[in-house]
């Protein structure tokens, strides 16, 4: 070997044992550092990305600490609310498999009116999405939203939305409501659709108010239907709605067309007493038990 490659290979050994001494030290002092502010008494803050992270992994599992943790990060930081409140409603669109029970789902659902209904925690302006939801005695009354889209969602036991204020368009179209729904005294400051709707037991839209058009198209009602006192600014489409009970619809007024083409009143009713400010439709509109005709 040469005289020369001697010393530049001793170099060579000492300038690398140099840097990797020098980057074990780094390394040590990195790890001491993260340790100092996971346990140390001055311990530093998680960042809002990981806090959010981990709530939402809590959450998924099924843990109340997520559920508690994403409600905090909701009252600390505005801007995360709605984000919150769609996580949520995320969850109750999930089945039993995901491991989201009756009672969990009470649990979501508690959390998520306490925010919604005027308060202390009240977070305004919040929208409610949640399409195909699985609801378990669901009870909006008192609460003031945005828009709601409950469309297709199914409510296991009453669900009850009396004297809510719903500020953007409302839909429930081919929603199923398993028990009685509570419309009483609900103001719905756009349009209000429940389409294809079903109602296993009774119905109540009593002193409602819509601001803009109403439409329950092919809705199916097994129970009493109560309009009694409501009102609709704007036009009403109850073409082809069947109504297995009494429908009630004393003191209603619409303001403008309301059309019940098609429409099968297999109870009694009164709809006959409504006030109709514009053109009132019934062709074809059937009275009493007799079966229809097959539709085409």
């Amino acid at each position: 070997m040469s005289s020369w490659l001697v010393p530049v290979a001793v170099v060579l050994v000492v300038v690398w044992v140099g840097v990797r001494h020098v980057r074990m030290v780094r390394a040590e002092a990195l790890l001491a550092e993260h340790a100092r502010r996971r346990v140390g008494p001055e311990a530093v803050a998680p960042s809002p990305v990981s806090v959010w992270r981990e709530a939402n992994r809590l959450f998924r599992a099924g843990e109340a600490e997520g559920l508690l943790l994403l409600a905090e990060i909701g009252r600390q930081v505005p801007r995360r609310r709605q984000d919150v409140v769609d996580t949520w409603l995320a969850a109750l669109r999930g089945g039993v498999a995901r491991g989201l029970d009756a009672s969990w789902r009470r649990d979501v659902q508690r959390e998520l009116v306490g925010h919604l209904r005027p308060g202390e925690d009240f977070w305004p302006g919040m929208d409610v999405v949640a399409p195909g939801a699985i609801l378990v005695d669901f009870d909006l009354s008192g609460c003031r939203v945005g828009r709601v889209d409950l469309t297709g969602a199914v409510f296991v036991g009453d669900a009850r939305f009396a004297a809510t204020t719903v500020t953007g368009d409302a839909s429930f179209a081919a929603a199923r409501f398993l028990r009685h729904a509570v419309f009483t005294d609900v103001l719905f400051a756009r349009s209000a659709t429940f389409a294809l709707a079903v109602f296993a037991g009774n119905v109540s839209l009593r002193s409602a108010q819509v601001a803009r058009s109403l439409v329950v198209t092919r809705a199916k009602v097994s129970g009493r239907a109560d309009f009694s006192g409501a009102e609709v600014t704007g036009s009403a489409d109850l073409r082809h709605v069947r109504f297995g009970g009494r429908a009630l619809f004393a003191d209603v007024v619409f303001q403008r067309d309301a059309r019940f083409g098609h429409a099968w009143f297999r109870g009694r009713t009164d709809v006959g007493a409504a006030l109709i400010g514009e053109e009132a439709e019934f062709d074809h509109a059937r009275f009493g038990r007799r079966v229809p005709a097959a539709e085409g």
